[in-house]
């Protein structure tokens, strides 16, 4: 802490020692001292994506639980070019914590499409998936979930038999749905 406090003593400008700051008392479990040194980082360099996800997580912390603050600095961070990849998971995340499953949705559909751009393979992708095919077939995009549920099963691991499970009443579902959509189909000819 010291050294970071002589950094920004002499050069008060100094994004990096300001966020270094941030961390430290991040770490320390001490969001409020956090914030206060992520804002000085952010002000410096309010295009960094990294110090509004720095924010974000402050704002998510138990101690503040503050999560409509907490999404608008990941929005900040997605608009400023998230590279790491962590505002989109959070956003998504949040929105579903809320129940705005269809925002949650959309903000899974882009992080799945980034993940599949930068060739990630990891418990992120799996537990993405699962959201969109589990959402898309409460919401009869069955089509859409199917296709979301064959991938879960490439990913191999122990979601395995939910994701057979899941494409089975989904495809029982599309089944359904067809056969019904035939009845009607022939009842309106007849007419």
């Amino acid at each position: 802490i010291e050294a970071y406090r002589r950094a920004v003593d002499i050069n008060p400008r100094d994004y990096r020692a300001w966020y270094g700051l941030g961390q430290t008392y991040e770490v320390l479990r001490m969001p409020y001292y956090a914030l206060h040194y992520f804002r000085q980082a952010t002000k410096l360099r309010p295009g960094d994506a990294r110090f509004w996800c720095a924010m974000g997580q402050c704002y998510e912390s138990e101690e503040l639980n503050m999560q409509d603050a907490a999404l608008e600095c990941y929005k900040n961070a997605e608009n400023r070019g998230d590279r790491e990849g962590i505002a989109l998971a959070k956003i998504a995340d949040l929105y579903r914590k809320r129940g705005d499953y269809e925002a949650a949705y959309l903000y899974n559909k882009k992080n799945i499409e980034r993940l599949d751009t930068d060739g990630v393979c990891n418990a992120d992708v799996v537990a993405t998936l699962m959201f969109l095919t589990q959402h898309c077939k409460g919401t009869g995009r069955l089509h859409e979930s199917e296709m979301y549920c064959t991938r879960l099963l490439d990913y191999g691991g122990n979601h395995t038999q939910d994701a057979k499970s899941l494409l089975k009443e989904i495809r029982l579902l599309k089944l359904n749905t067809e056969e019904e959509f035939d009845e009607e189909m022939s009842e309106s000819m007849s007419d």
